[in-house]
This record gives structure tokens, C-alpha cells and sequence, in this order.
């Protein structure tokens, strides 16, 4: 029996590797005030005309039970016989996996797995599935399953926005705090912790300035495989700071380092210009 990937939008997995590995994603959607836009067909720029604007983000609504159903539906018409393999997004960030397991207790042969992550980080977890695949076309879903699972806690993720006042307009941040961290100029950096996003270092100046020190806390006293690491950001990132970043983790050993351009629903969290790091531990 065939086995198909598939994750949610939101794990930006770019158009590029969807096609080369071909994973197949469902979208999460951008609530405006008027309408409701499929993230993937959203241009990013409306989010940040939006909210310069009005000083507010729009809402971001999960995937449904029924659109994961015909999602999952479609699918197994698209390859008769399909075992699809489900990467989605943290279940501690949103109800998206939790609809999902909603949907498929009408449904056979779908495996959902909790990436306990975000972004790219669930995006890398899913294109490892990919490559699994690949690389041992016999694997049973079983195995494959258990594989992903044993990978999950060993993906780590962190961002850090240039904006502070997407935090603030989206309830994760306090005006107070933004305040403070203006006055001091700092940013603050938001890790993937078992699934939950927590602060935990802060930088002062602008990302040129403490790029290196980043990506050096990043990799501290941890050992990673070296066969691929991604940089994930939003549009308005500084592209030669972009570029800098992947000579650096280059010259640390990294056999490929993919630029990876995140979404509307990711760019209305983590708000214009946020870069960050994903890199699966060895």
C-alpha cells in the first residue's frame, strides 16, 4: 500500500519541496474583518498593509474536522490504496490537531503525528518523512510511524521577531514588555519548548548585529545532524543578513542549509522581518 505525507500550510513547506517530495498540505486560513483567505493564496504583504493600518492582525482559524476529512478523502481518491501519514502542527498551539484526530475517526489508513512544533519545525519533520520514504521505499507505515515519532523531540526551533508589536496585536505579548524591550533594544528569542513557545535569551540591536551570537546559542553544548539545517523567516527579512546566516552555519559543518520563507499565518505571528533557526538533533 502507497504511503502519502501531508501537513498543514502553516508548516511552510515551500512549494519546491512539496513538488519534490511531493507532500501534501492543507490550508489554515487568515480571518479579516471581511473575509476569510486560504493561507498559501494570501499575499503576506496584505497582512502587513493590514496591520499598518489598523494597528491590529488579522485572526488565524485552524483547519476544520471537515476540511481534514475531504482533505484526507481526496487524497486516497488521488492514489487508491493511500496510507497517509499526517505531520501537523503542535497540539499545546493550536486545535488543528486536534480537529484532525476529530476527522479521522470516520477515516481509515491516516496516521497523525503531533510535531509538537511550528513552522519549518513541523516542515522538517515532515520532509524527513519524505526522505525516509526515499530511502527505504519498503518501510511499512508501522516503522515509519514509530521513526517519526522518535524524531519529534529532537527538532529545535527558534525565531526571533524584528516587530515586537505583531506580539503585542496578537494577545502574546504584553504592551509593557514591548515597551520595556524597545527602551533596552532588545529582542527577545522564542523557542519550540514540548510544543509550547517560550522566551528564552534576548538580543540587543538589530539581527546583523548579533546574527553570529544567535546562531553560536543555538548550537551550544548540542550535537545535530549535520546533513541539513533550515533558516526560516518572513517577508521584509534583511536578505544578505539571511545570507550570512547560511555561510555561517556552513563554515560549522552543515552540509545544506535551505532558506525557507514562511507563510501568512506565521508572518501574522511572528510579524515582518522574523528570522529563525530549525535543525533536527543528531
Amino acid at each position: 500500500m502507497p504511503i502519502v505525507i501531508s501537513t498543514e500550510s502553516c508548516s511552510d513547506v515551500s512549494e519546491e519541496n512539496k513538488k519534490k517530495y511531493g507532500i501534501y498540505s492543507v490550508p489554515m486560513h487568515v480571518v479579516f474583518p471581511d473575509r476569510d483567505c486560504d493561507d498559501g493564496k494570501l499575499d503576506v504583504q496584505e497582512v502587513y498593509d493590514f496591520f499598518n493600518k489598523t494597528k491590529q492582525v488579522p485572526k488565524t482559524s485552524a483547519v476544520n474536522p471537515q476540511e481534514f476529512k475531504s482533505f484526507f478523502k481526496k487524497i486516497q481518491e488521488e492514489v487508491p490504496g493511500a496510507q497517509i501519514v499526517h505531520i501537523g502542527y503542535s497540539s499545546l498551539a493550536s486545535s488543528t490537531y486536534q480537529n484532525a484526530v476529530t476527522a479521522v475517526e470516520e477515516l481509515e489508513n491516516v496516521f497523525l503525528i503531533d510535531s509538537r512544533n511550528v513552522s519549518g519545525g513541523a516542515g522538517a519533520i515532515a520532509i524527513a518523512a519524505a526522505q525516509m520514504l526515499r530511502d527505504e521505499p519498503e518501510i511499512n507505515v508501522g516503522c515509519l510511524v514509530k521513526k517519526l515519532k522518535a524524531i519529534v523531540p529532537k527538532v529545535k526551533t527558534c525565531f526571533v521577531p524584528d516587530k515586537l508589536e505583531y506580539l503585542v496585536a496578537g494577545g502574546r505579548c504584553s504592551n509593557a514588555s514591548v515597551l520595556l524591550a524597545s527602551v533596552l533594544r532588545v529582542k527577545p528569542r522564542i523557542d519550540i519548548v514540548d510544543g509550547k513557545l517560550i522566551a528564552t535569551k534576548k538580543y540587543r540591536n538589530t539581527i546583523s548585529k548579533f546574527y553570529n551570537k544567535l546562531i553560536d546559542d543555538f548550537l551550544e553544548n548540542e550535537k545535530f545532524d549535520m546533513r541539513k539545517a533550515y533558516i526560516i523567516y518572513t517577508l521584509g527579512s534583511n536578505k544578505d543578513v539571511l545570507e550570512k546566516m547560511k555561510e555561517t552555519l556552513m563554515s560549522k559543518g552543515f552540509e545544506d542549509v535551505e532558506l525557507t520563507i514562511t507563510g501568512s499565518v506565521m508572518a501574522t505571528h511572528g510579524g515582518e522581518g522574523a528570522v529563525g533557526l530549525v535543525i533536527i538533533r543528531a
